[in-house]
């Protein structure tokens, strides 16, 4: 049975209003898309090419504004999840894969998790007690920990003996592979798009879309390896593309599944044509960590 919606929960909609909804304005929606996005590129390489606090001040706003989001769509389904105390657990995350070595990372987690089941000790009354710690523990996990990978993306060079500077091409590897995906995806599910197995999830995600994310994927990634990614052989962007095309298309399925399930059009309205941070980093999610263990265990063999 569908849940009602909240009465006081902002950009919730009730399921069948989804699809007419996402639909968005036409022409601004795209020209607000573009915009945002030719601005935010730029500050991407130079962060990214600084790397250090620089890069690591990013990550952890992008996690700050994430969790922020994931915390207020579950508190539109009527749960309660300890805001505060994800979001520096998150930051926590990104600071211990920062500096790798840090020592007593299991206290860490084991101190997190800890706290949250004695807090809820504060809320008796609570009715949903199970399902507010696993949105708070949740949230670290989905938000804070797979952003962390971008992170260790730009560290990596420490691993693999390589000059730091080449932390910025690992970096940017991720979010073209994704990005080319995301395009291809909507390029073409708009121009051709006919079948949509996803109604349930996403309705306006077609199968035409899934195959044109997946093309633009593995040809970004050929063209990644004669750009900025010599290290890739011809067999690794070939496998690459292939992943990132797969992995991403679940990621933005995902949000989408947790979106609908909180019955929200968008995680927030934070970036022009885009929605908000989830929105915008949902591929992203599930890509940065294929291509860091991508990196890590296959193209430069980390023991």
């Amino acid at each position: 049975m569908e849940e009602e919606p909240h009465p006081i929960a902002r950009e919730r909609v009730a399921p069948a209003a989804l699809p007419a909804a996402q639909s968005g304005t036409g022409r601004w929606a795209l020209a607000g898309r573009l915009a945002s996005g030719i601005a935010f590129v730029p500050v991407l390489v130079l962060l990214a090419q600084a790397g250090g606090p620089a890069f690591l001040a990013f990550v952890a706003l992008e996690v700050a504004l994430g969790l922020g989001e994931f915390y207020r769509m579950m508190r539109g389904r009527g749960l309660s999840p300890f805001q505060p105390l994800g979001i520096a657990s998150g930051l926590a995350l990104l600071w211990v894969s920062y500096r790798p070595l840090t020592p007593h990372v299991g206290f860490l987690m084991t101190g997190t998790l800890l706290l949250v089941l004695a807090l809820e000790l504060r809320r008796p009354q609570a009715r949903q007690r199970v399902e507010d710690i696993a949105a708070t523990s949740f949230g670290v996990l989905y938000v804070g920990w797979l952003s962390a990978h971008f992170v260790l993306l730009r560290e990596l060079p420490w691993q693999v003996g390589r000059a730091y500077q080449d932390g910025a091409s690992f970096v940017l590897l991720a979010f073209f592979l994704t990005w080319s995906c995301d395009t291809g995806a909507y390029t073409v599910g708009r121009l051709f798009g006919r079948n949509r197995p996803w109604v349930q999830i996403s309705p306006r995600k077609s199968v035409e879309g899934s195959f044109g994310g997946l093309a633009f994927a593995v040809a970004a990634a050929f063209v990644a390896r004669a750009w900025f990614a010599p290290y890739l052989a011809l067999r690794d962007a070939a496998v690459l593309g292939l992943l990132v095309g797969v992995f991403a298309q679940v990621g933005d399925l995902v949000e989408s599944l947790l979106k609908r399930d909180a019955q929200h059009v968008h995680s927030s309205d934070f970036i022009p044509g885009h929605g908000g941070v989830l929105d915008r980093f949902d591929s992203l999610y599930f890509a940065a960590p294929l291509v860091y263990y991508y990196l890590q265990i296959v193209v430069f063999r980390v023991p």
